[in-house]
């Protein structure tokens, strides 16, 4: 199995686009707007901007592709000032790819993306009237740009729109739960060899 796994590792090596991919550390932070959901909410904090962290680890080749893992929450997503909510947070994961235009040494690089993950709502009021969990599978799409800052330093800007499926929603709405917001974030992207 060993020797499999270094046999292989080493025909990697010997392919020019694998060969000088890199892989990537992008820690990013945000806000989401505009969203709708099938929670109560009980702060109407959904229909505010909402601050969000996250961060993603991947690759990208010396082309125009590039993969990545990324989480990112929003712990105020369903959570406003009335002291009603105890917890109203919003957490993805995703699975993302991304194609990059122009050339690698461009100094700005535009860029589509979009991937499949899971979106996780948390919601806790003071009641216990509608705390509930639900894991609901979810899609992101959006576009931005690359900006080479050094040598293994860009900074990163984009805008996605998030989105997930709907489910039954239980003790935590009303109707079907759904997540759907848009989501403005910057970032540093970290290049590794």
């Amino acid at each position: 199995m060993r020797r499999t796994i270094a046999l292989s590792l080493a025909i990697l090596g010997c392919i020019p686009g694998i060969a000088s991919a890199q892989w990537t550390l992008r820690p990013f932070a945000g806000v989401n707007f505009a969203a709708e959901h099938g929670f109560v909410d009980l702060d109407d904090a959904a229909s505010r901007a909402q601050p969000t962290l996250g961060g993603a680890v991947g690759w990208e080749s010396a082309g125009a592709l590039g993969l990545e893992v990324e989480f990112a929450t929003s712990p105020k997503f369903l959570k406003g000032d009335s002291g009603l909510v105890e917890s109203g947070r919003v957490d993805t994961y995703f699975a993302n790819a991304s194609w990059r235009f122009g050339p690698a040494t461009a100094r700005f690089r535009p860029f589509v993306a979009g991937g499949v993950g899971v979106a996780r709502v948390t919601l806790d009021d003071v009641l216990d009237a509608f705390t509930s969990a639900s894991n609901l599978v979810a899609a992101n799409a959006g576009t931005g740009v690359i900006v080479a800052a050094g040598p293994r330093i860009r900074v990163v800007g984009d805008v996605r729109y998030i989105r997930s499926q709907y489910s039954d929603t239980g003790r935590s709405g009303l109707g079907e739960a759904n997540v759907a917001w848009w989501r403005a974030s910057g970032g540093v992207l970290f290049r590794f060899e």
